[in-house]
């Protein structure tokens, strides 16, 4: 049980490594490094695909108090 917990947060750790990437290249004005993590996020984490399910559950893990 405790791997698929670690794994629910790895998704969440990734997304947030993603819009890390894509501030800091957006500061940096790097605009085609920045596009290319959007369409990671986009494609990857649509509402149609099993990591959007999965980082909606790491959410609902994250935020429930």
């Amino acid at each position: 049980m405790s791997n698929r917990h670690n794994k629910k947060r790895n998704v969440g750790i990734i997304y947030e490594l993603l819009l890390q990437h894509i501030s800091k290249n957006l500061v940096e004005n790097n605009q085609q490094s920045a596009q290319k993590a959007l369409n990671i996020i986009k494609s990857r984490f649509s509402k149609d695909t099993e990591l959007y399910k999965e980082f909606r559950l790491f959410n609902a893990l994250a935020n429930s108090t």
